[in-house]
């Protein structure tokens, strides 16, 4: 059984169409919209590709009206977009959002994966980077029962072994932010986890960026994170 996991897509749309491998199931593991030029075309294709979707903090803050919940170097870049986005979706796609679950539990082929944006217990605004301690890491696993734990949120990443778990962070298909301004995604196959990289038109994101009416300033930072991989 091969499984392909991505998250945090961010209204990108070349990046998310640059991932096109095939696999016999598709996990999201959230942030679909925000800071990109094209939340509904990525959204529709989500829908089309899987229904296994969790809910990140950038879904919640467009389907429930939140805070992002971001951290002080995003925050303004995040409002912005948010005002973008919020003026080009409508209520459908805005209750889908807000009424993903926030996590879920799929069993296959007697496997157990966990799959959640920020963290194992459900925590979308925690950020668990590579960095994490190993006793960090126990805590939070303390409570899970899957021997395959997706995460998402961070944008870099990740797979750790802690404890007999796998934790798998995919890294993000929209908005790299570990220096590789390539779409970023994972594969599980039979056991067998890698993380992959693809090249994407990041160009035609900025185009896009550029016909919304983010302010000028803040799409040049945008622009900025996408070429580079990373603020």
């Amino acid at each position: 059984m091969k499984i392909l996991i991505i998250s945090d897509i961010h209204g990108n749309l070349a990046a998310l169409d640059a991932v096109a491998e095939r696999a016999d199931m598709v996990f999201c593991l959230g942030d679909i919209v925000n800071y990109g030029p094209y939340p509904r075309r990525c959204l529709e294709r989500i829908r089309d590709l899987t229904n296994i979707v969790v809910r990140g903090n950038h879904d919640n803050a467009i389907g429930r009206n939140m805070e992002c919940g971001c951290s002080l170097k995003y925050r303004e870049l995040s409002n912005a977009g948010k005002v973008f986005t919020n003026g080009v979706m409508n209520t459908e796609e805005k209750d889908y959002l807000g009424n993903l679950p926030i996590t879920s539990l799929i069993e296959k082929e007697g496997k157990k994966f966990l799959l959640s944006h920020g963290s194992p217990g459900g925590d979308s605004y925690k950020y668990l980077r590579p960095d994490t301690s190993d006793e960090q890491w126990k805590s939070e696993l303390a409570d899970v029962s899957a021997e395959v734990v997706f995460l998402g949120h961070t944008h870099i990443p990740m797979v750790r072994i802690i404890r007999g778990v796998t934790v798998v962070n995919p890294g993000s298909v929209g908005q790299p932010r570990d220096g590789i301004p390539k779409a970023s995604y994972a594969i599980w196959e039979d056991g067998r986890i890698e993380i992959k990289r693809v090249h994407y038109d990041i160009e035609n994101t900025v185009k896009g960026l550029n016909e919304t009416n983010i302010p000028s300033h803040q799409i040049e930072l945008l622009a900025k994170i996408l070429r580079e991989g990373g603020m």
